[in-house]
């Protein structure tokens, strides 16, 4: 059977797309793969393996369809495999039935994944410039509470209380944009 992507400089539009997708869902991924084995290295070693599958297997996804179901798949499988190969050492190893369960269990936890990153990235932009700042300081470049207060003129538990703030503020920004994109809800109970 011939490959209907053969090996070349140039890559097809399916190609691209699929690149795009799968770039995309990397950190989904990952937490999926992470959610059902404990260990981070071999998480990270799964995610290749299944990268690897999912770009060999690309020409069977059809666009259009749902690339995360597709994807999540792999992964399941890809954890399954790995699992088998390591069943012999010595940590404990869980039973295929319990692996399908606890997959379940994460896909539906990541299910609203992309909206509660989408709720978030707009509250955020609602933020004051001040508050922006804030939180990029302090969680984009790891800054310590003590350092970002020296920097910024204030003591370390005043920036603590300010973040607290403004998480809370995001807290309730972010419930409140998915409860709007859920629409109205029936307040008759059957």
């Amino acid at each position: 059977m011939n490959d209907p992507h053969p090996e070349s400089d140039e890559s097809s539009p399916h190609d691209s797309e699929i690149m795009r997708l799968l770039t995309s869902h990397q950190g989904m991924l990952y937490a999926f793969i992470l959610s059902i084995h404990p260990n981070r290295v071999a998480a990270q070693d799964i995610l290749q393996e299944t990268n690897m599958v999912i770009w060999k297997k690309r020409a069977l996804f059809e666009p259009g369809t749902n690339f995360k179901a597709w994807s999540f798949r792999f992964a399941h499988f890809q954890t399954l495999a790995h699992l088998k190969r390591v069943k012999n050492r010595e940590w404990m190893v869980f039973s295929e039935k319990l692996m399908e369960s606890m997959s379940e269990e994460a896909c539906e936890a990541l299910d609203d994944f992309d909206q509660r990153s989408g709720a978030l990235k707009n509250c955020l932009a609602k933020l004051s410039p001040t508050d922006q700042d804030l939180i990029r300081s302090h969680y984009q470049s790891g800054l310590p509470l003590a350092e970002l207060g020296g920097r910024l003129g204030r003591t370390r538990a005043a920036i603590k209380q300010a973040l607290l703030r403004v998480r809370r503020n995001l807290r309730t920004c972010i419930e409140r944009q998915l409860r709007a994109d859920e629409g109205p809800i029936s307040d008759f109970t059957s």
